[in-house]
């Protein structure tokens, strides 16, 4: 009987733990991806967190791209059939949006429960700051680098040029590509939190250990 008493606290201390996490992921109304280069997988993590926000939370949930971006073109053509949707106003699936300008985020929020912005750095030279706009504005901020040693130094100045106009301590900065020794300086030179990114082959079909990875980045 006590055996029983005690497994089922633990049950009880599990659930209450999922169901405050949960909460905290839901209180999130913009969640902003900041691709630090190119190739560092910012579209597959936004495209995790928008499938972990609807079909997980089950929020209406919309996906935008602040620059131009020809991979939502292919993802709407391939995953149209029960998982995306081309329009705005479906509560079934993922809405995406490629190539807005800035405000945009602003007029549909309030159609969504959650709308995640990404941006990839790499093809902002000047206007880092206007580019930013939009993703930093939002509530929770998550930055996107890669630790792979031909594009870690990249990642790293455009980390320094972000922080002389926004701070980013505290942010998290997650990586696919993992490297311990190089995720521990970001953290102590930059002050972040960094987490290993899940890596899923299709990003729509997600296994609990990725849910649970992406639970510690957006709560």
């Amino acid at each position: 009987y006590m055996r029983r008493l005690v497994v089922s606290d633990i049950l009880k201390g599990l659930r209450k733990r999922k169901a405050d996490n949960d909460e905290a992921a839901m209180n999130y109304k913009t969640v902003g991806l900041i691709g630090l280069c190119s190739g560092a997988g910012t579209t597959q993590l936004g495209i995790m967190l928008a499938n972990y926000f609807s079909n997980g939370l089950h929020l209406k949930t919309a996906i935008v791209s602040a620059g131009f971006d020809d991979s939502f073109d292919r993802i709407k053509e391939e995953e149209q059939v029960g998982k995306v949707r081309n329009y705005a106003g479906s509560r079934q699936g993922i809405d995406f949006f490629g190539g807005v300008r800035e405000g945009f985020v602003h007029v549909i929020s309030e159609y969504y429960d959650v709308v995640i912005v990404e941006i990839n750095l790499a093809g902002l030279k000047e206007k880092l700051a206007d580019g930013l706009r939009d993703v930093m504005s939002c509530e929770c901020r998550i930055l996107v680098g890669s630790m792979v040693p031909w594009k870690y130094g990249e990642c790293i100045k455009r980390l320094g040029r972000i922080r002389r106009i926004y701070s980013v301590k505290n942010m998290p900065i997650v990586s696919v590509t993992w490297q311990e020794k190089r995720a521990r300086s970001m953290e102590r030179e930059f002050e972040l939190r960094a987490y290993k990114a899940p890596m899923e082959e299709n990003p729509f079909e997600m296994r609990g250990s990725a849910i649970k990875a992406l639970k510690q980045v957006v709560t």
